[in-house]
């Protein structure tokens, strides 16, 4: 083994002291670069909903520690958060530019008087919600959109056998349900049996049909019958 007369030995005290401050030095001439400013943010992605001012506030505000030190999951969620984006995907592009690829959230139907499901079922409410008025109209206690939903669908196959439109079905706080047919009445089914009523409602259809347009309601919340309330 050689022992070279010229060998550094790391623990001597003056040796460490001058890597310190090598370190020191390096930081300081790194930080500068850490928090360089974003040059600009390109946004990829059809947006008709969303407004471009409240894209660029949310961007701004989460890129303001500069193009390294900003936290693409913190722009992600700050991106998330506006009503109409449905996901967002953030990356950088060096040297100094953010891309953000976006999609829109798609509406399947109202909710409650001033939202909307998306297609994933998850209610939202933006500042604008007119055009969608053709959409079926849904209502029910929160955490119920999916139960909804899925109602809403059994209730309308069943219908269309029946060639009629459901356009609205609404759950209350209790579990009841009602819904409203197009160019009908609304319907109570009340909260149990209403599987049986539904089918028992093909029949009672079929009875009213010469004057379907002069029922307003009809209670199939009866153990084996119904009962309707006329226009005047």
């Amino acid at each position: 083994m050689f022992n070279l007369p010229w060998r550094i030995h790391w623990l001597n005290p003056l040796v460490l002291t001058a890597v310190f401050v090598l370190c020191v030095a390096a930081a300081k001439g790194v930080q500068p670069l850490f928090y360089w400013p974003v040059e600009g943010v390109k946004v990829i992605g059809a947006m008709e909903r969303l407004e471009q001012k409240k894209l660029q506030y949310a961007l701004a505000d989460s890129l303001a520690e500069g193009f390294l030190a900003s936290d693409l999951d913190n722009v992600k969620d700050s991106v998330e958060s506006l009503p109409w984006v449905g996901s967002a995907k953030v990356r950088r592009l060096w040297p100094e530019q953010i891309e953000v690829v976006l999609s829109e959230k798609k509406p399947v139907a109202n909710w409650l008087q001033n939202g909307f499901l998306d297609s994933n079922l998850v209610a939202f409410f933006p500042a604008d919600y007119s055009g969608f008025e053709s959409l079926p109209k849904l209502a029910g206690p929160v955490g119920s959109e999916r139960k909804v939903w899925e109602f809403y669908q059994a209730v309308s196959q069943q219908m269309d056998v029946l060639e009629v439109q459901v356009d609205v079905v609404s759950m209350a706080k209790h579990g009841a349900w009602s819904l409203h047919l197009k160019n009908g009445p609304w319907i109570l089914l009340g909260k149990d049996q209403t599987r049986e009523r539904l089918k028992r409602l093909n029949s009672v259809y079929t009875s009213l049909n010469n004057r379907w347009e002069e029922v307003r309601l009809i209670d199939m919340r009866y153990p084996n019958g119904f009962s309707v309330e006329w226009t005047q």
